[in-house]
């Protein structure tokens, strides 16, 4: 939506371009159509992917040369012409760079058009009118980089409540797991402390029976005694697979996490179920994966990630890769040593690849 109003905005500064034609193409004109037309280039370029950060160098190139654009326009029209245009830059600066930096260069690059004023225009030569052109411009300007961060805020609020929607039903599915898991298990030590005695005491009370008659009694009493038997052995069956099914489907539950994340393309490899017995090894891959994945929205400005789980030689590993900056000369944050502090206590081994973005390799034992 932004981009679009700012190409309506271009659009509609067309027509005064448009009305400057003549037949005979002059050099003014064809400067004041170049920066008009590179105008709209620089801002589409801009706008393809928004990143909000102190050292986004393709952002602080976009708004200079669009500011250079607006001072070209100014000076080859003689006229304030330019300012619309910097209305667009307005719009624009929420989105590029922190709200510090953003009011910095609203500042600055008004200065420059205000500066300006004071040069141009054979119409504004009363200077009372030039200052209240300007002012009334300024307004405007800060009124619509106001109304930008209002939405920026918004978008970046809805963004956060999604990431943390999609932790909430990663978090749910693990959850769920272990509460079925905890009554199975409740379940099979009743069964195994209540029935599995009583069957055990009657199996036994029913052999010394089967010594105690003779006859036709003693057949019905084996007969009980072996129904006994069966019966106590289907209860230690059952009791064995309930402890059995005691998994946790964790590929599932990292599916959801990867699910409608802002702002990445995600590529997963991960089975449809992938079952872990243990509930702290599947808390720990969750809890890392979250982690790899906040860092990875917050500061690698990566555009595609992808994550791999497998199991492997009894081993069970998670691979997260992204296409964004890695770390560099950076060490690391409290979010990786927690990673690496995690997997230690499980058992695991941490590993982390550099190149061509940031590569996190985690393998357990299992």
């Amino acid at each position: 939506m932004i981009r679009l109003a700012g190409l309506i905005i271009w659009l509609s500064l067309s027509i005064p371009l448009v009305l400057h034609y003549d037949s005979v193409i002059t050099r003014p004109f064809l400067v004041y159509g170049l920066a008009h037309i590179s105008f709209g280039v620089v801002f589409w370029l801009a706008t393809l992917n928004f990143k909000n950060s102190l050292y986004n160098t393709s952002g602080w190139l976009a708004v200079i040369m669009m500011v250079v654009f607006v001072l070209v326009i100014n000076h080859i029209t003689d006229s304030a012409t330019g300012i619309f245009y910097a209305l667009i830059i307005s719009v624009l600066l929420p989105w590029l760079f922190p709200v510090g930096l953003s009011l910095f260069v609203l500042a600055a690059y008004n200065l420059l058009i205000g500066l300006q004023f004071g040069y141009i225009g054979a119409e504004l030569n009363n200077p009372t009118f030039q200052y209240v052109l300007f002012f009334v411009y300024l307004g405007v300007s800060v009124f619509s980089f106001i109304i930008s961060l209002t939405a920026f805020k918004q978008q970046h609020d809805k963004e956060q409540l999604r990431l943390l929607n999609t932790e909430l039903k990663a978090t749910q599915v693990l959850l769920a797991d272990s509460s079925r898991i905890n009554e199975r298990l409740r379940i099979s030590r009743e069964l195994h402390d209540l029935v599995g005695h009583h069957l055990t005491a009657l199996t036994l009370n029913l052999e010394a029976a089967s010594h105690l008659t003779e006859g036709k009694p003693q057949s019905y009493v084996k007969k009980s005694q072996s129904i006994a038997r069966l019966l106590l052995a289907d209860v230690r069956e059952v009791v064995g697979q309930f402890r059995q099914s005691g998994t946790l489907n964790l590929g599932q539950a990292i599916d959801e996490l990867l699910n409608d994340l802002p702002g990445l393309k995600v590529n997963k490899d991960i089975p449809d179920e992938l079952m872990v017995e243990d509930p702290r090894l599947a808390q720990t891959l969750l809890r890392c994966t979250q982690e790899l994945i906040t860092n990875t929205l917050k500061h690698a400005k990566a555009h595609r990630l992808w994550v791999k789980l497998c199991t492997q030689d009894q081993q069970l590993i998670l691979s997260v890769r992204d296409d964004g900056l890695g770390l560099g000369d950076k060490s690391f944050g409290n979010g990786l040593k927690g990673i690496q502090e995690r997997v230690a206590i499980m058992n695991g081994t941490f590993e982390i690849n550099d190149k061509n973005g940031a590569c996190v390799r985690l393998t357990f034992p299992i």
